[in-house]
């Protein structure tokens, strides 16, 4: 193992088990499924903004052993995290019925590289064998990244900011993020995908944050 780890460095982000980029039980100890909320208002879903809204499902609540590996995915280049964290949302989540997945864009200018919510969507579409639409939303100009906001600003993002290439109405879709705060960049997803004709059957995130602040600085080794 300490030979594999020199060749490949990496580590569990949980127990930090070298050469590999995650346990299997470390992993499955994320699991905390949290009821169906609202898109449009992170309440309970079964208000009465929920007539004409879509409900969201996230895996857990974003802090602990879910966080860490969270962080490893977004900003520790640990991108073979990505599928293996899908697949878990997916065996851990009521099927939806749809025609795509559709992965939250990163900004432009991202330095990343690579899509973690692109990666969660392809572990979903394993098991759900729906197909991963990976360009089909796209950010209309470079928006500042929601992670430099604070809490109020965050709530503000312009609901016309993201746009849907075209697909043929009435194609069902279920986007895909990494964590719920606000709400602010669903709400612009799905604002674009009906303008477009599509219709949101629901959404699907790693974690959900409480609507707390939370200090960049506790992010290790981060860019963003």
């Amino acid at each position: 193992k300490f030979m594999m780890h020199m060749i490949w460095p990496e580590h569990c982000p949980v127990c930090g088990r070298p050469a590999v980029s995650f346990c299997p039980e470390c992993l499955a100890s994320c699991v905390l499924p949290l009821p169906p909320f609202c898109i449009e208002c992170g309440g309970k879903y079964d208000g009465s903004c929920c007539v004409s809204s879509s409900p969201a499902y996230a895996l857990s609540m974003h802090g602990g052993n879910s966080r860490e590996f969270l962080l490893d995915l977004k900003y520790r280049n640990a991108r073979s995290l990505g599928m293996p964290m899908g697949r878990l949302m997916a065996d851990n989540a009521q099927y939806i019925n749809a025609d795509l997945l559709v992965p939250i864009p990163l900004h432009k200018g991202s330095k990343r590289e690579y899509n973690q919510t692109e990666l969660l969507a392809q572990g979903i579409s394993e098991r759900w064998n729906i197909p991963v639409a990976s360009d089909a939303l796209f950010w209309k100009e470079e928006f500042k990244r929601q992670t430099e906001k604070n809490g109020h600003s965050r709530m503000m993002l312009p609901c016309d900011s993201i746009s849907l290439t075209e697909m043929k109405r009435g194609t069902k879709i279920i986007l895909i993020d990494d964590v719920y705060t606000t709400g602010a960049t669903l709400r612009a997803a799905k604002f674009a995908a009906e303008k477009s004709g599509a219709v949101v059957a629901g959404a699907m995130l790693w974690s959900r944050r409480l609507l707390t602040e939370e200090n960049p600085i506790s992010w290790k080794n981060t860019e963003e």
